[in-house]
């Protein structure tokens, strides 16, 4: 019996376009749900969250999606400020910074998430400063380069590290990039050392051809499906075969 899912991840994790993957996978566990997602964070972001979300005693199962390992997370001070109450909040502040679900602010980090492309759209809102040279250097030099291929296994790592620490069973699966595609070359011992769902999410959904919200997410009945079709056999065939 698993008394309490901790279901990790990026946008589609969250309930603003409703129901999504870890409402029906809990409600298939018929477990509580305690969520971290971060919409638009990157994967190194997850990681201080896992660490506090595996001291939960209730916690017997960790599930994460990987999000795009382009998505490269950066200490912000603006964001840092906003946490230590110097600035206002631009949108509705959570109940404490505890909340796993914020995207920018965890206990006392703040950050941002650099993208392959026009961080400047948000950044200069946020900070009130031009970062147009600082964009255009970013997208130049430093956007999806290969380091951060590798910065993606590391988070990986340090995830799967934690919950060994604290004998939670972890299942990792990836929304964007095909699971075996994260496994660089000299890292392919890592696809028997943790518990990978083969393939993608995005790929299972375009297969199935479900309906995208305008913005590009999915619904509660399109994410349903996708869990029932894809994510949920895959879940269960780990918890039946390595986690029992």
């Amino acid at each position: 019996m698993i008394r309490k899912l901790a279901a990790i991840g990026d946008s589609f994790s969250t309930t603003k376009y409703g129901r999504s993957w870890p409402d029906h996978v809990s409600d298939r566990l018929q477990s509580q749900l305690l969520r971290a997602c971060s919409a638009g964070a990157g994967n190194a972001f997850y990681v201080e969250k896992c660490h506090d979300i595996v001291k939960d005693p209730e916690v017997d199962l960790v599930i994460v999606q990987l999000t795009e390992p382009s998505r490269v997370v950066i200490g912000s001070q603006t964001w840092q400020d906003i946490q230590a109450g110097d600035l206002e909040h631009p949108i509705p502040a959570p109940t404490d910074y505890y909340d796993p679900s914020h995207s920018n602010i965890y206990k006392d980090i703040g950050s941002y998430t650099m993208n392959v492309h026009n961080n400047r759209q948000w950044l200069d809102i946020l900070t009130g400063q031009d970062s147009g040279d600082l964009d255009r250097f970013w997208l130049r030099e430093v956007a999806g380069t290969r380091f951060y291929d590798y910065q993606t296994l590391h988070s990986m790592l340090a995830i799967n590290a934690l919950c060994d620490q604290w004998h939670k069973p972890v299942i990792f699966f990836s929304w964007f990039v095909d699971s075996a595609k994260l496994l660089l070359p000299g890292y392919e011992w890592l696809g028997s050392a943790i518990n990978l769902i083969p393939g993608s999410a995005a790929v299972e959904c375009n297969r199935m051809m479900l309906k995208k919200t305008d913005c590009g997410h999915y619904a509660t009945a399109e994410s349903q499906q996708l869990v029932d079709t894809w994510l949920w056999p895959h879940v269960q065939s780990i918890i039946k075969d390595k986690l029992s």
